[in-house]
């Protein structure tokens, strides 16, 4: 299935990566899934530790794609 919505971070690091997954998880509704794309290596750290502050399910991970990948869904 298709993710709802597709984020391309490209080289956003920490800060500005997890403000861009909150701004666009902010446009979707409970259940809806964003595929989170970013190239900054540290993402495969931030993005998990994003997830369980903030509620929202990891439900996938490739951090062999280039770009790295991350599929969310909204709690």
């Amino acid at each position: 299935m298709p993710p709802d919505a597709i984020l391309d971070a490209g080289e956003a690091g920490c800060g500005e990566l997890t403000m861009l997954i909150f701004q666009t998880m902010k446009t979707l509704t409970p259940g809806q899934t964003l595929d989170v794309r970013a190239y900054d290596l540290a993402a495969a750290m931030d993005i998990p530790a994003w997830c369980r502050s903030t509620g929202n399910h990891l439900l996938g991970v490739d951090t062999t794609a280039h770009p790295q990948r991350f599929l969310i869904q909204k709690q």
